[in-house]
């Protein structure tokens, strides 16, 4: 496998169930734990904590649960969280580690909302870190089909360790900036802004329609007044072969509008940057 293609199948989704037709498990993110493993270990828990509950009828009985659904973080002895579990009417559902090197907020924000069109909502948890510069984690959970795993970004910096540098910010000639994703290959210029200080920040929001997720990425510069917005890297995520997959990175300026996009389903083989558009 093109090790460039392999760097990105490492990357971005984090779904368990991307095993489905003949999609190779995405290992980066993180698969929840398996459930004779999650009540137990050495992880240094000092308690856990009940951060979440929902036990109203009416969810319950959309969902098919006789009672709801509670969420419990195992916090080390300083109270912050080392792993979160998922439970429904009691029972252990899944566990998830936070991303290592992140402070979380051990209580995570929970929404309910049908993401793949099939009638029934999901259970979205998003991880927020302590510190908002950190990003957002974020965990979909099928309602309909006992919980299974659908989308999980357990790192929501991307963080790929075999790279130095997962993104290139360079300075154009032309007065803007170039940046390149050696992972996904998507290469193109900000026009007009200033290289100095340039980053790509971590995922702090997600757009959610149905069947598909964008994780937002915001592309920073140094100015006067600190650091702002110059761009944005979208991963577009669809729902195909039962789980979200990525699909598409597009980086755009900072009112939106794109300069270059990358699909991110092409066949095996060399990888070449998109054109600018």
């Amino acid at each position: 496998m093109n090790p460039i293609h392999r760097t990105l199948r490492l990357i971005a989704a984090g779904t368990a169930a991307a095993a489905f037709a003949g999609i190779p498990s995405i290992a980066f993110a993180g698969p929840p734990l398996a459930g004779g493993v999650s009540g137990g270990g050495t992880l240094p828990i000092a308690r856990t904590e009940t951060v979440y509950t929902n036990h109203d009828p009416a969810l319950a009985e959309t969902l098919n649960l006789r009672q709801g659904i509670d969420i419990q973080a195992d916090l080390d002895e300083a109270g912050r969280p080392v792993r979160w579990r998922v439970l429904t009417d009691g029972t252990l559902r899944f566990a998830f580690m936070q991303a290592a090197e992140i402070d979380y907020l051990k209580k995570p924000e929970v929404k309910f909302k049908d993401v793949t069109g099939d009638g029934v909502p999901e259970l979205l948890v998003y991880r927020k870190a302590a510190k908002v510069e950190a990003g957002t984690g974020l965990s979909v959970y099928d309602g309909a089909k006992g919980f299974r795993l659908l989308f999980d970004v357990t790192d929501p910096a991307f963080t790929i360790a075999d790279l130095a540098q997962r993104y290139e910010l360079k300075e154009t000639a032309g007065g803007g900036v170039r940046l390149t994703d050696p992972a996904s290959g998507i290469s193109g210029v900000i026009p007009g802004v200033p290289a100095r200080g340039a980053t790509v920040d971590p995922v702090t929001s997600y757009e959610i329609a149905s069947g598909e997720i964008v994780a937002v990425q915001r592309v920073s510069g140094e100015s006067g007044d600190g650091r702002t917005a110059i761009g944005w890297l979208r991963t577009t995520y669809t729902y195909r072969y039962g789980a979200f997959v990525p699909e598409l990175a597009t980086l755009a300026d900072a009112s939106g509008k794109p300069v270059a996009q990358k699909n991110l389903t092409e066949s095996e083989g060399p990888t070449t940057p998109s054109d600018d558009i």
